[in-house]
């Protein structure tokens, strides 16, 4: 039985969904086109309505979700600006937190899967290049923010910086996860980091 074009995007959107939460926990090797199809509640055959393959499915919601976080980011930083609060400061306090070291799966794509994405086919290195893009057009403008006559170039390359410090130290933390201590750490050196390259502090001061 055919199905509506309303029902069609909300099949997609849900695969979209489950599949960059389940390739954010167990990576893509780890996930199957059927493990999808399950969480998302839809039969194997529906799948292929949506997607020609496993890659694409991985390229589509791996820059999905790169797109959402960039929004996300957005809506946080002006949120907390309006609570009278730095809005790139908090946001990098948020990303380097102990909870998103802990949960993968509802956490940043980048860093879960930027190293595996960046050896794979080509449409993936795409899909991760496009939405590293969106990352960083949102520190870049909070950056601009931070300071007003900073040249493009100049804040195109402390936007870099900064992402840099964040998904660098979450992936540590993550790897020193045994040592408590040691992995926390990771996250506050690296959120120490992010904000003197945003020229918000001084590095380590």
């Amino acid at each position: 039985m055919k199905v509506s074009r309303t029902v069609a995007a909300e099949h997609r959107r849900v695969m979209l969904e489950q599949s960059g939460r389940l390739l954010r926990r167990h990576g893509i090797e780890g996930v199957s086109i059927a493990g999808v199809a399950r969480a998302a509640g839809l039969t194997h055959g529906a799948f292929y309505g949506h997607f020609a393959s496993k890659t694409a499915l991985v390229a589509e919601a791996a820059k999905t979700s790169l797109f959402l976080s960039a929004r996300r980011w957005h809506a946080l930083t002006k949120w907390r600006r309006s609570e009278g609060e730095e809005g790139l400061a908090a946001l990098i306090a948020y990303y380097l937190r102990e909870a998103h070291r802990d949960i993968p799966e509802i956490g940043c794509t980048l860093a879960s899967l930027g190293p595996e994405m960046s050896r794979a086919e080509p449409a993936l290195a795409e899909a991760l290049q496009k939405g590293t893009a969106a990352l960083l057009m949102v520190l870049a403008g909070e950056i601009g923010m931070l300071h007003p006559g900073l040249a493009a170039a100049a804040r195109q390359g402390r936007a870099l910086a900064v992402l840099s410090a964040m998904t660098g130290g979450l992936v540590l933390a993550r790897a020193l996860a045994g040592d408590g201590a040691a992995s926390r750490a990771a996250l506050e050196s690296a959120a120490v980091v992010a904000r003197a390259a945003a020229d918000i502090v001084s590095p380590f001061g």
